[in-house]
């Protein structure tokens, strides 16, 4: 499948008029009897906004991008273990300096129309991005790109000015039909018919979109591969998320994209036929601490606040149990850069409190808070409005460090004030979120030359900076895994942030499909080799 970057989510009640409830109990059946996958059936999946344009080049919006990606492949895209694996293309080589990279595309692939599909479709399609009277919003990935080359129908290289790890994230991407395209006025391309009626290279096809309503998809039928086997893919729109739910409960809806944890049990209790899938997320959420505060200074004092939070309550009491303990900026769903082996700082208000009294900071007041000197241990802890998990976990930490003696004031702010003041250094510290790329490189958060882009708490060690610059450079995967597993442990250890914890992505479909794998990759990963439980039955009315 593809690259999903981000997720559907809900759908909603009748699609006016366009197929009756008659034609989804038939279409739900898929092949009754047999133990085996069968062809048909329908999935609904519920959606809460459209799609904005189906040319990959331009879709920004959520939506656009998870259903694009089943409609057009990529030469290659990643798999479950965030590795690398052929689509369009079979296999692929690097030059020895690494300033080339030569892809061999499947031989048998055509386009939906027949048309077969060659290395002119992935020279014009690289040749757009790096228009600027294209103006996509991707062209920033040929930056290193020279020049794109035909060599024969089926093989194509990439030459670039340089060396780096990531040529294949850059690379890789939806490839667009040269013949369709190649006489359209490039300045009105994002305009052209194609966003609205692509054709297609994936598993299936764009059978009607009836904006703000609805999308169906069909298998292609000149897919190179086995034929999808579900009949239709219906991406239903509903945009309250409580209207998404209930409709979840009473089975009008297939399947939701990020499911709050607090309404998974009450969904289960309403719906007994839903599976619920956890899946490993991207996102993180953390303490970031002002280091040019002389409260936050010592790498001893943000160490010790980290001990007196209890990071696996919040997960419980708040995530419903839907998230896992933070350990540095590099996900778990990276398997093979993840760092396990980093010891994790536990809760423990009492080596808390002995790592603050090493600091200076005692009550010697005896009212409750401590202090050192004339300064109470005491500061306000921002984070934006509108987010009400955060502003729940702000509420657990301020209660949590109250019992070490320090006192924490909360202030919520809208988000672009709030960024406003955190890129000109007015915080004491704050709570935010980071989502993280498949393609691994903190500079921007943990360089210390990025201050002027997010690493606004100041955080500077030179052993990080030099572990960051070796990393991205390093086009070996084994060593770049050694290197990003010691930075892992070094930042882990510095404790800019209080790395509170991943977010699960909840993903809910109903019991009668089968084969769903939803990973951090996308939850529509392997969609084609989904097919509805031939046991269930005909749904009834």
């Amino acid at each position: 499948m593809k690259k999903l970057w981000v997720v559907v989510v809900v759908f909603g009640l009748g699609i006016c008029g366009y197929f009756s409830f008659a034609d989804l109990a038939v279409a739900h059946a898929g092949t009754l009897g047999d133990s085996r996958p069968g062809y048909g059936g329908t999935l609904v999946v519920g959606v809460s906004g459209d799609v904005d344009t189906f040319n990959p080049l331009f879709g920004e919006a959520v939506l656009s991008q998870e259903v694009t990606h089943l409609l057009l492949l990529g030469l290659a895209d990643l798999n479950e273990n965030s590795e690398f694996v052929p689509e369009l293309a079979t296999s692929w080589e690097s030059s020895d300096d690494h300033l080339k990279l030569t892809y061999h595309l499947r031989k048998d692939a055509v386009w939906s129309d027949g048309v077969p599909i060659t290395a002119e479709d992935v020279k014009f399609t690289f040749d757009l991005l790096m228009d600027t009277t294209v103006a996509s919003p991707r062209q920033g990935v040929t930056e290193y790109i020279k020049r794109v080359e035909v060599r024969d129908d089926h093989t194509v290289t990439f030459e670039f000015s340089e060396a780096y790890p990531a040529q294949m994230f850059d690379t890789a991407g939806e490839i667009l039909p040269k013949h369709i395209l190649e006489n359209v006025d490039r300045k009105s391309i994002r305009h052209h018919e194609f966003g609205r009626n692509p054709i297609s290279s994936g598993p299936f096809v764009l059978k009607k979109w009836v904006t703000q309503q609805y999308i169906e998809l069909a298998p292609n039928e000149k897919y190179h591969g086995r034929r999808p086997y579900l009949d239709r893919v219906i991406f239903k729109v509903v945009p309250d998320k409580t209207n998404l739910l209930m409709q979840l409960q009473t089975g009008e809806v297939d399947m939701v994209i990020g499911v709050q944890p607090e309404e998974v049990g009450r969904l289960q209790s309403a719906n007994a036929n839903l599976k619920i899938y956890p899946v490993s997320g991207r996102i993180y959420n953390y303490v970031g601490y002002n280091e040019a505060k002389s409260l936050f200074s010592s790498v001893n004092v943000r160490q010790a606040l980290t001990m007196a939070i209890d990071r696996q309550k919040i997960i419980d009491a708040l995530l419903y149990g839907y998230g896992t303990p933070c350990k540095g900026p590099v996900p778990p769903m990276l398997g093979w850069a993840y760092n396990n082996n980093v010891k994790e700082f536990p809760y423990d208000p009492q080596q808390s409190t002995d790592l603050l009294i090493n600091e200076g900071w005692q009550d010697r007041d005896g009212d409750g808070w401590l202090d050192k000197g004339e300064h109470a241990f005491e500061f306000t802890l921002k984070t934006n409005a509108g987010n009400q998990l955060r502003s729940d976990v702000a509420v657990v930490i301020q209660d949590q460090l109250k019992k070490i003696g320090v006192r924490v004031r909360i202030q919520t702010m809208e988000w672009s004030a709030l960024f406003e003041e955190l890129r000109a250094g007015k915080f004491d510290a704050y709570m935010g979120g980071w989502s993280t790329s498949f393609n691994v490189d903190p500079t921007p958060i943990f360089h210390s030359s990025s201050s002027e882009l997010f690493n606004v708490v100041g955080y500077a060690n030179p052993d990080v900076d030099r572990l960051i610059e070796e990393g991205r450079e390093e086009m070996d995967r084994q060593r770049a895994a050694a290197i990003w597993k010691e930075l892992q442990e070094k930042i882990y250890h510095d404790q800019p942030y209080t790395f509170l914890f991943w977010l699960d992505r909840v993903v809910a479909v109903s019991n009668r499909f089968h084969d769903v794998t939803p990973i951090a990759l996308s939850a529509l990963y392997g969609l084609e080799n989904w097919y509805v439980s031939p046991d269930l039955g005909v749904l009834k009315e």
